[in-house]
């Protein structure tokens, strides 16, 4: 299908988005309008059918946009996944990708306000300062030092270097901690951090324990029982990353024996699935713990910083046809076009002899520049040629291949 021209172009926002990334929009000449009450899946469709642009941010019991929504949203060209984290759960992201539709997320821009969460967690814990707040607000003066530290000069272990463990390695470091840490992969350490060679050696010597794990079935209760038992007595747990990783249970037991001093959770492996649910766990009553409500990189500066990005990949998409960003497309740095030039966009299926099938048509016409890349059946091509007046033409050969999804013209 050919996808419309860019001028004119209607965003729909199902969540907000800051101020700053509609005015992103508005400076490029899109018409936005907000939809924040729930829809069923009919209204949706209906609804979407008349759009260009979807934003969509928070998390959902259900996925949202389904395969029959997306069905039904002949005009839209590209999804804004505005959502803290990057997650895509109330997407379809295979429908997303079979439509030629590109789904665009900002999973970097919280993790600054991840690592600031950890690194508070861990001096609040150190100095069981929570405790203290809470019983002077019940009229309790416990003027207290013992199990009371300092941070400086203690070692924390993080377990997953990744973009937000090396951040916090970093912070750390300012605050004179000692850093080590474990990653399944090879990583180059940041600052005066050092890699140990099994979880093992990491919880034996850490006095804090922060896991920066992804979700999967490898990491599963990763830390129980036995793995508790090595950490050092009355040192700290903190989970922010995947819920599962750790049993909770026996992260319960380990706190009520005193053989650690404190924990921070922020991820559990069960969840309310809204506000309203009462969320259950073997933690009430215990000293120096402290849980959240996965809030650990909610401020308002990391939405701002995903909104903005969102809308910049978006409007980018829109303009050259960059897919940097995208998690349902191949990434393709695009380059500006230039004057005279038409760009053609080809979203095919990624099937034996299909590129033949479109250089035969291409080859016929004077193409300045061409970019292919795959990802999981799908090929995205970009194209330039050199004579504006011929693109059309060139489309309306690209149409008629069977592998054809949609095609765009620059």
């Amino acid at each position: 299908m050919l996808s419309p021209q860019t001028k004119g172009l209607r965003v729909l926002l199902l969540d907000p988005i800051p101020l700053e990334a509609k005015v992103i929009f508005q400076e490029n000449s899109y018409e936005i309008d907000e939809s924040f009450e729930p829809m069923s899946e009919g209204a949706l469709s209906k609804k979407l059918s008349d759009y260009h642009i979807v934003c969509i941010g928070q998390d959902r019991e259900e996925e949202y946009l389904t395969d029959e929504v997306l069905k039904s949203a002949h005009r839209l060209l590209c999804i804004g996944n505005t959502n803290r984290t990057g997650a895509t759960t109330q997407i379809d992201l295979q429908a997303a990708q079979t439509g030629g539709i590109p789904v665009f997320v900002a999973p970097y821009q919280h993790q600054k306000s991840m690592a600031e969460y950890i690194i508070s967690a861990i001096v609040l814990l150190s100095r069981q300062l929570l405790d203290r707040s809470s019983e002077v607000h019940q009229q309790v003066w416990n003027k207290v030092s013992a199990d009371c530290f300092e941070v400086r000069g203690k070692t924390l272990g993080i377990i997953g270097y990744g973009h937000v463990g090396s951040q916090v390695g970093v912070m750390a470091e300012a605050l004179s901690l000692r850093v080590i840490f474990y990653d399944a992969d090879a990583v180059m350490p940041i600052g005066s951090a050092k890699p140990v060679p099994t979880i093992k050696d990491l919880l034996e010597n850490s006095n804090y324990v922060v896991l920066g794990v992804s979700e999967g079935p490898h990491n599963v209760k990763m830390i129980g029982k036995e793995q508790l038992a090595w950490m050092k007595k009355g040192s700290y747990l903190i989970n922010t990353s995947y819920g599962e990783a750790v049993d909770v249970e026996a992260l319960a037991d380990g706190l009520k024996s005193g053989h650690l001093g404190g924990a921070a959770l922020d991820s559990f492996p069960s969840q309310p699935k809204n506000a309203k649910a009462a969320f259950k766990n073997p933690f009430d009553g215990l000293k120096n713990v402290i849980l959240t409500p996965s809030i650990g990189d909610s401020t308002v500066e990391a939405k701002l910083r995903i909104g903005i990005e969102v809308a910049n990949s978006i409007v980018r998409y829109i303009k050259d046809g960059s897919t940097f960003g995208s998690v349902n497309f191949p990434s393709v740095i695009a380059w500006p076009i230039k004057s005279g030039q038409r760009r053609i966009l080809n979203m095919h299926r990624n099937v034996r002899g299909v590129l033949r099938e479109i250089d035969g048509i291409l080859s016929s016409y004077n193409v300045q520049k061409q970019v292919l890349d795959t990802q999981n059946g799908l090929g995205y091509l970009i194209a330039d040629v050199a004579t504006e007046n011929v693109a059309t033409e060139i489309v309306a050969n690209l149409a008629m291949l069977s592998s054809t999804i949609r095609i765009r013209i620059l």
